[in-house]
């Protein structure tokens, strides 16, 4: 056990090791002199057409900057390197490079990124059947899908690796995936599979280990053999230059005998003395090709054991794999009578799940219809009459709910010979925006047209106090609320008055343009709390909303609105279309007629939003006087 834990802690602290600091290291004066050099080389390979050469170069320049952390540039070399590799359909270096590419977008931190260019490499490497280019393609992706926490995807890869390693017979490899395997197993949460794999990944790793120790060894041996037998082959060549002189010795006894006694004496003497050393000679001559035929049999009989521990390693391994096999058939039935326990159960829950759906999708039906004639009725609320081209000819009103039903509106009415114009925007959108816009139409109707107020401030002053009490938010937390931008028209004196609560109106001239904003504060909105504190805060001033006097202008363009139009999210660019490009389409526009301004808005906004989801409720206004 405490070996695991130690392996464990192993394969994390290097699972951790492969995510690269972000802190750039400077080039060193040789490193600079050499990425001078590369470049002006790669254009150079360009120039000539060698583009192999500058597909090289550009790699080293790339490794060059990633040694240093500058990913962003290693990239762009990288990329450079792919695109001529692309061109010369070079499949070795396209793998090379994809890889490489994974590894930066590993360093990164980018997952997602570095998955992509593992999956080009294993395609690759797959099509051109390379298989331990399969294997470490494989494993790769298994380290990238245990930092995104993939832990089944990460255990698919790892075992192809492993099949493809027994049918090498590689047991290198196969303790590679078992200690992967045991290590995502652990980080998944399976500590039986972790345990079981690191059983498999210590196995053999005695094994590669022992294979390693035994094979250094024998080599060792055979060396000091082979040396041995060097020797005692120099030896042999000794003694046959001795064998030789003696030859050449009796030769010349033959040519001397004419030669003085003395002579032949000494030659006597010396000729028993050389007969003395041959024979003594003969006698090692013998010894040493006994050693040598020894020597011989030493290796023949090494070899043997060699060839039958090899033969006995490979039962070994054909027998473990056998009751392996035998164990996992035995564990494949009782999971087989499991799953077929389970499918029952599911079967069981299917049937009632089948029920549950039934009764949903009636309620669900009529939900629908519900929310269809709520609908109508909010329909039937806003669009009232008299229209309010009525009041304005050339007038017009951009009304696109998000949801059945909305949470903006609009209102308008004519008192005391005035006219009053709104947008607003209620909190939320379908049903429970459209309660609110329920409750703000009637708050309108009973300020405006019972209580007979037009002031736009004192409206909105009002209203607060109104959504307040009826929400009861005094006494609890609800916040929701309402924004709004309303202007009542004076044409006898030619004077507009405007009070927004959040929401602002736009005045578009020949001359100029012109945003005026309301105040800060909703209506409504605030828990209990809240709104004590805002009472303390108000309790000495005058409006909390104020009321902007305007004079009409001639041509003068009045635009009110919610925020739904300019928070859309574009397609193309995924991001808003912010408040500034919507009042710029406004002004562009407004010295077209109402229909075509209408027509315009509508047809932008479908072109802007494309296949997105509409984000929020719209409403716009648009009033030329």
């Amino acid at each position: 056990m405490k070996k695991y834990v130690l392996f464990l802690l192993f394969l994390s602290a290097f699972s951790l090791s492969i995510k690269a600091q972000n802190q750039k290291f400077r080039l060193s004066r040789q490193d600079s002199a050499n990425l001078t050099s590369l470049l002006q080389r790669s254009g150079d390979y360009n120039n000539r057409h060698f583009y192999k050469q500058e597909s090289d170069c550009y790699n080293k320049i790339a490794t060059l900057w990633w040694e240093h952390n500058y990913f962003g540039k290693a990239v762009n070399f990288f990329n450079k390197s792919l695109e001529i590799n692309d061109r010369l359909a070079n499949e070795n270096a396209i793998a090379m490079i994809n890889s490489n590419l994974a590894l930066i977008y590993a360093d990164k931190g980018e997952y997602n990124k570095s998955l992509e260019y593992f999956k080009k490499t294993l395609t690759i490497r797959s099509f051109r059947k390379e298989k331990v280019g399969i294997i470490a393609a494989h494993i790769n992706m298994s380290v990238v899908l245990n930092n995104l926490k993939r832990y089944d995807e990460s255990i698919k890869h790892l075992k192809n690796a492993l099949d493809i390693a027994r049918e090498m017979n590689d047991p290198v490899q196969m303790r590679s995936c078992y200690g992967m395997l045991s290590e995502t197993y652990e980080k998944a949460g399976d500590t039986e599979n972790s345990m079981y794999y690191f059983g498999l990944y210590r196995d053999f790793n005695e094994l590669v280990e022992g294979k390693k120790v035994k094979k250094a060894y024998e080599y060792a041996k055979e060396q000091q053999l082979k040396k041995e037998l060097a020797e005692k082959e120099n030896e042999i060549k000794e003694l046959e230059i001795v064998k030789k002189n003696y030859e050449l010795y009796t030769n010349k006894k033959k040519l001397k005998k004419t030669q003085s006694v003395n002579l032949n004496l000494l030659d006597t003497i010396s000729e028993k003395e050389l007969k003395l050393r041959y024979v003594e000679n003969q006698k090692k001559l013998e010894e040493i090709k006994n050693q040598q035929i020894n020597l011989k049999n030493k290796l023949i009989i090494r070899n043997i054991i060699l060839v039958t521990s090899v033969i006995l390693l490979v039962l070994f391994i054909f027998i473990f794999f056998y009751f392996q096999k035998q164990k996992s058939n035995k564990i494949l039935k009782a999971k087989n009578k499991e799953i077929s326990l389970k499918n029952e159960e599911i079967s069981a829950q299917k049937r009632n799940i089948e029920e549950l759906l039934g009764k949903t999708i009636e309620a669900h039906e009529s939900i629908n219809k519900s929310i269809d004639y709520a609908a109508f009725i909010q329909s039937a609320m806003i669009n009232k009459t008299p229209k309010l081209s009525e009041y304005f000819p050339n007038s017009f009103i951009l009304y696109k709910p998000k949801d059945v039903v909305g949470g903006d509106f609009y209102w308008y009415t004519k008192a005391d010979n005035k006219i009053i114009v709104a947008a607003v925007d209620c909190t939320g959108h379908g049903v429970p925006g459209a309660f609110l816009t329920i409750l703000g139409n009637n708050l309108l109707n009973q300020i405006v047209t019972i209580s007979g107020i037009t002031d736009p401030g004192k409206i909105l002053e009002k209203m607060n106090s109104s959504v307040i009490d009826a929400l009861n938010q005094k006494n609890s937390n609800n916040k929701d609320g309402m924004d709004i931008a309303l202007c009542t028209f004076d044409l006898d004196k030619n004077k507009l008055y405007f009070a927004g609560a959040n929401n602002p109106v736009l005045l578009v001239t020949e001359e100029k343009s012109q945003i005026i904003r309301g105040n800060k504060y909703g209506l409504g909105g605030f828990s209990s709390m809240l709104y004590e504190r805002r009472k303390e805060i108000f309790d000495n001033v005058i409006n909390m909303y104020d009321t902007h006097e305007i004079d009409i202008l001639p041509n003068m363009s009045v635009y009110l609105f919610s925020d739904g139009f300019q928070d859309q999210i574009g397609h193309e660019k995924s991001k808003k279309l912010r408040s500034v490009n919507f009042y710029n389409l406004l002004k562009e526009n407004h010295y077209k007629n109402a229909d075509l301004q209408k027509e315009n808005l509508n047809n932008f906004y479908t072109t802007w939003k494309d296949t997105e989801e509409q984000v929020d409720d719209i409403v716009v206004i648009g009033i030329k006087l």
